[in-house]
């Protein structure tokens, strides 16, 4: 290119460059000019300095949108991709970083420093990070159940790939420590953001595939190619960028670190190690006092540890940890599952579209609410039935908090009803299960439970449910002995053994358990084959049945003759 076409090419840029954010301007007249003029550039600076123009302006023509649209967003990934090509060819000579200093002419290439490179001022991840927030809008923009939605998701390994190349970039390039931490905790953050909520074998599968088209020059010291075929690369890679991250000086990125780490923990390994990262982190503390999005990720953590706890068959743990959550009306919008049309509907008219987004995520990312609401009502079932059971048959018995969603105020919801139907939703199969449980019919029970067709998204079904078979012939012998031990003077452990389908040595642990902590009149006999029980204050069923009936008639008087002196 001689002189004057280059002079004639950088003025032409610089004129480009002027009339960005101008309302008069055609932004795709603008992209047009641009991609005319990688057409006759020649030198690597021209075309760094095109593309560093040209990524911005494809981004600005769609700025008043939902969402950039797919093939202008297909374009934008092209030139990301062809930019960071041309830098990893030049890299001796041209870097582009947030740290160079400005130039006051963009056609004076900037000073050489010490090592020969010549530094350009730019930010090449912020045009990562924005196709990423691109690429999530539409996700939130296109329907869920639709294939579109399924053909879009799958350019998000296309992403993380440029997120992995971009991080390779800057450590190959910045050589301040200070200088490379800063740079690269947007990259770590990302990578985390695609994956924490992913399977560890999706993981590895997404890693190897980002890994496999990364030049062979590039290395690095934070996530290692080489420990790729190891079996703890996954659990390694999570851990490390969480460790860096949780060492920043900004809270709120320490907070997500950490809560990625637990997320994923929780969903691939241990529910006991996932717990005591959140309770030594103390990453709840001010958890109000940061952004939505920050506080929809702890609310995610929440829910999936509870969930972690119900797959080892943890009950106490699972309801403990759920029932405050659960106790919200609005658990679509605290763990960010509304659509965003109904953000849109809800939100102030200042909120702007980024916001609104944040407030959301993408459905393959979502936990399922069927699944969620099965495995409380399953717990709440567990506990709540024998306890209620102890409390009507005069057993002292410690109250606990019971959440709107808990099974009991179904069972008092289901009982004022005129007619009672067969079961239809996953609640009235839990309903149903519970009714079943208060005769002690424990097999009609466990038959209710495995028709709910939500158990199918737990990764070890058949395990959960052996195990929630074992609780339920256990809570139902619980159920059946505060029942009927104002009617009967002795109970046969072979019988109890027999009825229940549990050893003998099963039904005594559990039987002198609940006698001991409830302090019920009644003892094992010394060769272990009675449980006999003493007779005390108990009432009658019929008497049960009067004081009810005692308390209606009162309630009916009040209504039909109300006090003349109320006001």
């Amino acid at each position: 290119m001689d002189q004057a076409v280059q002079e004639d090419f950088f003025t032409r840029l610089q004129t480009i460059i002027d009339s960005r954010g101008k309302k008069t301007v055609n932004q795709q007249s603008l992209i047009s000019t641009l991609e005319e003029l990688l057409t006759v550039a020649e030198k690597p600076y021209e075309f760094i300095m095109a593309y560093l123009t040209l990524i911005p302006s494809r981004f600005d023509a769609s700025a008043n949108l939902s969402y950039q649209p797919i093939d202008q967003w297909k374009s934008s990934f092209n030139d990301i991709s062809k930019l960071l090509s041309i830098l990893d060819q030049t890299i001796d000579t041209y870097q582009v970083n947030e740290f160079a200093d400005p130039i006051d002419f963009i056609e004076d290439e900037p000073k050489e420093d010490s090592d020969g490179v010549k530094r350009i001022l730019g930010s090449i991840f912020s045009f990562v990070e924005r196709l990423d927030d691109e690429f999530m809008k539409s996700l939130l923009n296109i329907d869920p159940h639709s294939s579109d939605y399924l053909i879009r998701l799958r350019d998000e390994q296309s992403i993380y790939n440029l997120i992995l190349r971009t991080q390779l970039y800057f450590e190959a390039t910045l050589k301040d420590e200070h200088d490379l931490e800063r740079a690269l905790t947007r990259p770590f953050v990302k990578r985390l953001d695609h994956i924490y909520y992913k399977s560890e074998n999706l993981i590895k599968i997404m890693e190897t595939a980002a890994w496999n088209i990364i030049p062979a020059q590039f290395k690095s010291k934070f996530t290692s190619k080489d420990q790729l075929d190891s079996a703890d690369y996954v659990d390694n890679l999570i851990d490390g960028l969480s460790t860096i991250l949780s060492k920043q000086n900004n809270i709120a990125v320490q907070k997500r670190a950490i809560l990625y780490n637990i997320y994923y923990t929780a969903l691939n390994k241990d529910f006991q190690t996932a717990k005591d990262m959140l309770l030594t982190s103390q990453v709840q503390t001010n958890i109000n006092q940061f952004d939505s999005s920050l506080q929809i990720l702890f609310n995610r953590v929440v829910v999936q540890l509870g969930l972690s706890a119900f797959k080892l068959c943890l009950i106490e743990e699972c309801h403990q940890i759920l029932n405050d959550l659960l106790s919200s009306s609005h658990l679509r919008e605290i763990l960010g599952q509304q659509s965003l049309h109904r953000i849109s509907l809800n939100s102030s008219n200042n909120a702007s579209a980024d916001e609104r987004a944040r407030q959301c995520l993408p459905y393959h990312q979502h936990i399922n609410l069927d699944l969620i609401d099965v495995v409380f009502l399953t717990c709440s079932l567990l506990i709540e039935i024998p306890r209620m059971t102890a409390f009507y048959s005069g057993i002292k018995v410690k109250r606990i908090p019971y959440s709107p969603k808990s099974i009991r105020r179904s069972l008092e919801h289901y009982d004022k009803l005129s007619f009672q139907g067969p079961p239809e939703t996953l609640r009235d199969y839990v309903l149903f299960a519970a009714k079943s449980m208060q005769k002690g019919n424990w097999r009609d029970s466990v038959k209710y439970l495995r028709e709910i067709k939500s158990w199918a998204l737990l990764p070890n079904m058949e395990t959960v449910l052996n195990s929630l078979t074992e609780r339920v012939q256990v809570e139902s012998l619980k159920t059946y002995f505060f029942s009927f031990k104002r009617f009967y003077s002795s109970f046969s452990v072979a019988k109890l053994a027999e009825l229940f389908d549990l050893p003998e040595n099963k039904v005594v642990e559990v039987l002198q358990s609940v006698i001991a902590e409830l302090e019920i009149p009644a003892k094992l006999n010394d060769e272990k084959t009675i449980f006999v029980v003493e007779k005390g204050d108990e009432i009658t069923k019929l008497e049960e049945a009067m004081v009810k009936l005692n308390k209606e008639y009162k309630i009916a008087k009040e209504r039909l003759n109300p006090p003349s002196n109320r006001r």
